[in-house]
Protein backbone atom coordinates (compact mmCIF):
# COMPACT_ATOMS: atom_id res chain seq x y z
CA UNK A 1 0.00 0.00 0.00
CA UNK A 2 2.94 2.23 1.22
CA UNK A 3 4.46 1.82 -2.64
CA UNK A 4 1.38 3.08 -4.53
CA UNK A 5 0.69 5.98 -2.19
CA UNK A 6 4.52 6.53 -3.29
CA UNK A 7 4.13 5.70 -7.03
CA UNK A 8 1.49 8.33 -6.94
CA UNK A 9 4.17 11.20 -7.29
CA UNK A 10 5.12 13.89 -4.65
CA UNK A 11 2.90 16.59 -5.69
CA UNK A 12 0.01 14.84 -5.38
CA UNK A 13 0.72 13.12 -2.08
CA UNK A 14 1.62 16.49 -0.67
CA UNK A 15 -2.06 17.90 -2.06
CA UNK A 16 -3.85 15.09 -0.61
CA UNK A 17 -1.63 15.83 2.79
CA UNK A 18 -2.59 19.32 2.23
CA UNK A 19 -6.40 18.33 1.60
CA UNK A 20 -6.34 16.53 4.83
CA UNK A 21 -4.14 18.63 7.34
CA UNK A 22 -7.13 21.37 6.34
CA UNK A 23 -9.97 18.82 7.21
CA UNK A 24 -8.28 18.26 10.41
CA UNK A 25 -8.20 22.15 11.36
CA UNK A 26 -11.41 22.99 9.81
CA UNK A 27 -13.21 22.44 13.01
CA UNK A 28 -10.94 25.01 14.58
CA UNK A 29 -11.90 28.11 12.20
CA UNK A 30 -15.12 30.15 12.41
CA UNK A 31 -16.88 33.20 11.83
CA UNK A 32 -14.73 35.61 9.90
CA UNK A 33 -12.63 38.59 11.81
CA UNK A 34 -10.09 41.06 11.31
CA UNK A 35 -6.82 40.15 12.84
CA UNK A 36 -3.25 39.86 13.05
CA UNK A 37 -2.77 36.86 15.08
CA UNK A 38 -3.76 33.07 14.08
CA UNK A 39 -7.54 33.71 14.43
CA UNK A 40 -6.80 35.39 10.57
CA UNK A 41 -5.17 31.45 9.36
CA UNK A 42 -8.36 29.97 11.10
CA UNK A 43 -11.43 32.97 10.55
CA UNK A 44 -9.68 34.08 7.21
CA UNK A 45 -7.25 31.52 4.82
CA UNK A 46 -8.67 28.30 5.92
CA UNK A 47 -12.00 28.62 4.77
CA UNK A 48 -10.74 30.26 1.57
CA UNK A 49 -8.42 28.06 0.70
CA UNK A 50 -10.38 24.99 0.55
CA UNK A 51 -12.74 24.89 -1.46
CA UNK A 52 -9.18 26.13 -3.88
CA UNK A 53 -7.89 22.45 -2.89
CA UNK A 54 -10.92 20.70 -3.60
CA UNK A 55 -10.88 22.36 -6.98
CA UNK A 56 -7.08 21.43 -7.80
CA UNK A 57 -8.13 17.76 -6.87
CA UNK A 58 -11.07 17.58 -9.20
CA UNK A 59 -8.56 19.26 -12.00
CA UNK A 60 -6.60 16.29 -11.18
CA UNK A 61 -8.98 13.73 -11.28
CA UNK A 62 -10.14 14.92 -14.52
CA UNK A 63 -6.40 15.71 -15.81
CA UNK A 64 -6.16 11.50 -14.88
CA UNK A 65 -9.14 10.60 -16.70
CA UNK A 66 -7.72 12.15 -19.68
CA UNK A 67 -4.49 10.29 -19.58
CA UNK A 68 -6.05 7.29 -19.06
CA UNK A 69 -6.70 7.03 -22.70
CA UNK A 70 -4.55 4.54 -24.65
CA UNK A 71 -2.92 3.68 -21.68
CA UNK A 72 -1.48 -0.14 -20.08
CA UNK A 73 -4.30 -2.35 -18.23
CA UNK A 74 -1.80 -1.99 -15.61
CA UNK A 75 -1.13 2.20 -15.54
CA UNK A 76 -4.93 1.76 -15.96
CA UNK A 77 -5.28 0.80 -12.63
CA UNK A 78 -2.53 2.78 -11.16
CA UNK A 79 -4.58 5.92 -13.00
CA UNK A 80 -7.95 4.76 -11.25
CA UNK A 81 -6.01 4.37 -7.80
CA UNK A 82 -5.08 7.64 -8.09
CA UNK A 83 -8.38 8.72 -8.95
CA UNK A 84 -10.54 6.91 -6.02
CA UNK A 85 -7.81 8.55 -3.42
CA UNK A 86 -8.63 11.84 -4.61
CA UNK A 87 -12.38 11.52 -4.84
CA UNK A 88 -11.99 10.33 -1.03
CA UNK A 89 -9.64 12.90 0.18
CA UNK A 90 -11.98 15.63 -1.77
CA UNK A 91 -14.98 14.21 -0.25
CA UNK A 92 -13.63 14.42 3.17
CA UNK A 93 -12.34 17.83 2.81
CA UNK A 94 -15.87 18.83 1.39
CA UNK A 95 -17.67 17.25 4.29
CA UNK A 96 -15.27 19.12 7.03
CA UNK A 97 -15.93 22.65 5.43
CA UNK A 98 -19.72 21.91 4.72
CA UNK A 99 -20.04 20.73 8.34
CA UNK A 100 -18.91 23.71 9.58
CA UNK A 101 -20.00 26.92 7.55
CA UNK A 102 -23.49 25.33 6.34
CA UNK A 103 -25.30 26.23 9.84
CA UNK A 104 -23.70 29.83 9.18
CA UNK A 105 -25.27 29.80 6.18
CA UNK A 106 -28.68 29.05 7.04
CA UNK A 107 -28.66 31.87 10.04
Amino acid sequence: MIARIQSMGVLRNLLQLLALIFAALMPFSGMPGYSDDWDLFFSGVLPASAPIVIIVLMLDVMMTQIWKDGETPERIAELNFIIKAHCIVALVLLIAFLSIFLPVLVR
